[in-house]
């Protein structure tokens, strides 16, 4: 730690002696060439793309590792942690049970509940579906890793997990501190655990799991035969080990840390380590007792037929996902705009003017997006963590596929 501080008080000096580099992919024009390139500088493993044009894949591709260790080749059907894509995926559960009537979007989710959800800091609150889906419950995020189970689903329950976080009795409850100063619809902030809440509502007003109800309206629908949400439907070796990377001068024998944020930004945003001086560090596959927030494993294969379906509005035999009315409300902005003028229905708009998602977790980074006038979209995974060589390599790969025919 000490060599970190005496780099970090160099870094102005070092500026101006480490060799400056430019990217090779940024003189490469064609996409089958750029990839390959851009992922060797921003220390991609793995890597699945796909354009939609027209309601139609147009290009779908993958390159890389899927494993490192094993020199496994990432193929169409190599399934990758979707993160946090997983959310607007449940919107499509949501907003059919909401089109049947078995949930009602502005409705107080105390009416569903075996338990009930009461902010400590608010009185007569009114927290419903639609505040849990725009991130405006007053509900607070959660993510600790330390709850994550190691290559196996979690050994606690959904209900269990929200309980122990959101009831009094619940033994990290802790005063509330789950809950957020601020009425219902005043402010929105991004929350995992209120999205573990939306998902649980699907499965006390069905009586079976989001991962079930999933499979048998969503997942089976539309021929995504190998994506589940949990880890028990599938064989973890077909699905992409997740990767961090370890970046080094080597040189000055010294890496980037999660100790040294400054160090980290120095090393992946101002000088580029050749290849052999970045390290991958994998890590296992994580089951979430708030699985609802992410999770999902998916192929570049089944995404694409994910979003063909959306843009479609229906599957592959012609039967809706949703009503008119239903998929004008996924699509919507949801929000005042003095709150947020890009939330959806758990959609969000990106700065292309695109709808879509982004998803990130311990060793991965995925992406997807669409235009739904043109019908047009994207989907970019890849099983490396996010950090600002894994987002600028992201924003590249986008504007190349946006930009192709």
């Amino acid at each position: 730690m000490k060599k970190a501080v005496l780099i970090i008080l160099l870094l102005p000096l070092l500026w101006y002696l480490l060799p400056k580099q430019k990217a090779v992919s940024d003189n490469i024009e064609n996409i089958e060439k750029y990839i390959p390139a851009l992922m060797q500088e921003a220390a991609i493993p793995g890597l699945a793309i796909a354009k939609i044009s027209n309601a139609k894949v147009t290009f779908l591709q993958v390159y890389g590792k899927a494993n490192v260790e094993l020199n496994t080749a990432v193929t169409e059907n190599t399934l990758f942690n979707i993160a946090s894509i997983s959310k607007p995926i449940m919107g499509l559960v949501l907003l059919q049970l909401v089109e049947q009537g078995t949930l009602a979007l502005d409705r107080d989710i105390n009416d569903y509940l075996p338990f009930k959800i009461d902010n400590p800091h608010i009185t007569h609150e009114k927290i419903t579906l639609r505040h849990l889906v725009t991130h405006t419950s007053g509900i607070a995020d959660y993510y600790d890793v330390d709850s994550y189970a190691i290559n196996k689903d979690a050994d606690i329950s959904l209900e269990q997990h929200l309980k122990s976080l959101l009831t009094p009795t619940g033994k990290n409850y802790n005063q509330g501190q789950y809950f957020l100063n601020n009425a219902p619809g005043a402010k929105r902030k991004y929350s995992n655990l209120a999205a573990g809440l939306a998902g649980y509502l699907v499965e006390v007003t069905t009586g079976i799991t989001l991962a079930e109800y999933s499979q048998q309206h969503i997942f089976q629908p539309l021929g995504m035969q190998d994506t589940s949400w949990l880890l028990h439907d599938l064989s973890l070796t077909q699905i992409a080990v997740p990767y961090e990377v370890e970046q080094c001068i080597p040189f000055l024998a010294i890496c980037s840390d999660t100790e040294s944020a400054e160090l980290n930004l120095f090393i992946s945003g101002y000088f580029n380590p050749p290849s052999e001086s970045k390290r991958f560090v994998a890590y296992p596959h994580f089951g979430n007792p708030q699985y609802p927030d992410g999770g999902i494993r998916s192929s570049i294969k089944d995404l694409s037929k994910l979003l063909v379906a959306v843009l479609e509005n229906k599957d592959p035999l012609g039967h809706k996902l949703l009503s008119d009315a239903m998929y004008e409300e996924m699509l919507r902005l949801q929000l005042p705009k003095d709150i947020s003028d890009k939330q959806r229905f758990f959609w969000r708009d990106n700065s292309m003017g695109l709808i879509g998602h982004m998803g990130a977790d311990l060793g991965v980074f995925t992406a997807l997006y669409f235009d739904p006038n043109k019908k047009d979209g994207f989907i970019i995974l890849m099983n490396r963590g996010m950090d600002n060589n894994a987002a600028i390599a992201m924003k590249k790969i986008a504007n190349k596929l946006v930009a192709m025919p």
